[in-house]
């Protein structure tokens, strides 16, 4: 849920519609991207655009000392602390408090300082993706992080969107009529921009061989529309199996991401006491950092979200003690009916996650929010 949630629902009947619907977490969003919304739920408005790209809280300038990004406050949050007053009802209404926090999705900061971005071969910046190998970028989320552990209550930080972003996001206006594939998508966000090429470069990469390959490949991409020339790849290992660079750049992608997430374990939640919880399945990678990770049933029927808890649960290591969760859908017509949403939640139960986060309380229609209740009673 959502700060306005708080506001435009009042406080203490939200958290007892919470409490009352047998749940014991509220996953309040710390900041959030733009977006465009349809608000079945809400007293007050229905068509409904966030800000875009700002933070549900008082942010402090002390954690932010070594980037040039700042956030930015929501009008939501000026005259009322939403985290700090949910924070301290916690005790009263019997729940935990989780952070829902974005990572590198702000196009607010993109477009401010596309510098910061992810810029592809062509020189394009994303504007909604910050990338995550620049100082800048990585420094403001660590901090980001930092300020909210430090001065809110919280039982967990659920991170999303702390890596590489993509071409596509549902952007304003957003239009291809190329029909670019899933692989050329990918290599249009592809970073190259400044600070990759360094770092990139430092770690014995020949950037400028994997952006000639994957410009030649858009190129015949945009030339041979709607067909593709004979022998173009559909997939990134059809690419790498041309170009050891490219392997070795994307292997040098996954590093730069993983480190990110074991800073801010390291640092922005030293002493606090929060759990690092990562929108994700299982990685060994990042398994000393995080205490949770994820898997989605979203649109999905019991048989399907049981199959998608199974595998993920199976990935787990015998010796794993943290915590794993499905995160299922309450909108666009499934479940359809109260019974189908119980079958769903005994199947994340019976498939091995440990818990379950409904998506969400701001947008969901009520009388699907209104069957949580017995789909979650004695399970």
């Amino acid at each position: 849920m959502y700060a306005w949630d708080l506001r435009d629902g009042g406080l203490e009947s939200v958290m007892g519609w919470v409490r009352d619907s047998g749940l014991n977490t509220m996953c309040l969003a710390g900041n959030y991207h733009n977006a465009w919304l349809v608000r079945a739920n809400s007293p007050r408005h229905r068509a409904f655009m966030t800000e875009g790209s700002v933070v549900y809280f008082p942010w402090h300038e002390e954690f932010y000392r070594k980037t040039r990004l700042r956030p930015l406050t929501s009008r939501v949050a000026r005259d009322t602390d939403w985290l700090y007053e949910a924070g301290r009802r916690l005790d009263k209404y019997g729940l935990k408090l989780v952070s829902w926090t974005i990572g590198a999705h702000n196009t607010r900061l993109g477009l401010e300082h596309p510098e910061c971005t992810i810029q592809n071969v062509f020189d394009d910046s994303l504007p909604h993706a910050l990338c995550p190998a620049n100082d800048d970028v990585r420094e403001y989320l660590k901090g980001l992080c930092r300020d909210l552990a430090v001065h809110y209550p919280l039982w967990g930080m659920h991170l999303e969107s702390f890596g590489w972003g993509r071409l596509t996001h549902g952007h304003h206006h957003e239009r291809d009529l190329t029909g670019l594939a899933p692989l050329e998508q990918e290599l249009m966000g592809l970073c190259v921009c400044p600070s990759c090429r360094t770092k990139a470069a430092a770690a014995g990469v020949d950037v400028g061989a994997v952006s000639e390959l994957v410009k030649s490949t858009l190129d015949a991409a945009f030339r041979e529309a709607p067909g593709r020339p004979a022998g173009h790849p559909t997939a990134m290992a059809d690419l790498e199996a041309k170009s050891g660079e490219l392997a070795k750049l994307n292997a040098w992608r996954r590093t730069v991401a993983d480190s990110l997430v074991r800073e801010i374990k390291s640092e922005s939640l030293r002493g606090t006491g929060c759990r690092l919880l990562f929108q994700g399945p299982y990685r060994e990678d990042i398994a000393g950092a995080a205490d949770g990770f994820s898997c989605s049933a979203y649109g999905k029927s019991p048989a399907d979200a049981l199959e998608i808890c199974r595998r993920a649960s199976g990935a787990l290591p015998a010796d794993w003690r943290g915590e794993l969760h499905c995160l299922v859908r309450l909108g666009m017509g499934v479940p359809r009916d109260a019974a189908e949403l119980r079958a769903i939640v005994e199947a994340v139960r019976d498939g091995g996650c440990s818990g379950l986060a409904f998506y969400n309380f701001s947008d969901s229609p009520p009388k699907m929010l209104s069957w949580i209740k017995d789909a979650v009673r004695d399970v």
